[in-house]
Parts: C-alpha cells; sequence; structure tokens
C-alpha cells in the first residue's frame, strides 16, 4: 500500500502511481479506466481489461431481459406482436 498526494495538472487532479506499478500495465501512454464506486473508492484498471468487463455485463443483460430482447428483435423484422 502506498500513500500518495492529489496534485493539480491545469485544471485537472491528478495522482502519479509508482514506477513499480508498470509491471501490472500502468506504463507511460496506456490508457486506464477509473470509476468511481458507491463506497467513494476509485477503481484504475487497464483499458484493455474493459472488453472483458463488457462482455460479462452484457451476457448479463442478455440473461436478464431475454424476453424483453426478443419483442425489440420481432419488432425489428416487423413481425406484428
Amino acid at each position: 500500500m502506498k500513500v500518495l498526494k492529489v496534485r493539480r495538472l491545469g485544471d485537472s487532479n491528478i495522482v502519479v502511481l509508482p514506477k513499480e506499478l508498470e509491471k501490472l500495465g500502468y506504463r507511460p501512454g496506456e490508457t486506464v479506466v477509473v470509476e468511481a464506486v458507491p463506497s467513494g473508492a476509485v477503481l484504475i484498471r487497464p483499458a484493455h481489461h474493459l472488453r472483458a468487463v463488457m462482455d460479462k455485463l452484457a451476457r448479463r443483460v442478455v440473461e436478464e431481459d431475454r424476453e424483453a430482447l426478443a419483442l425489440l428483435e420481432a419488432h425489428d423484422r416487423g413481425a406484428k406482436l
């Protein structure tokens, strides 16, 4: 665990990540996804993990809303309901 200071750079706040995090994918120029969670914590993940997160979310939505999606699909094909 590291204690880091939030700094101002222009109109933004920044946190400088320790160099040892480079081995986890946090290299200069890499794209990251930043997400605030209800607890007040901030999650920072390499963006290449976003695809897996989105796939998992999409599968959950399809599973939970299968009937609604079937109705939309029928509507798109011009079927009368």
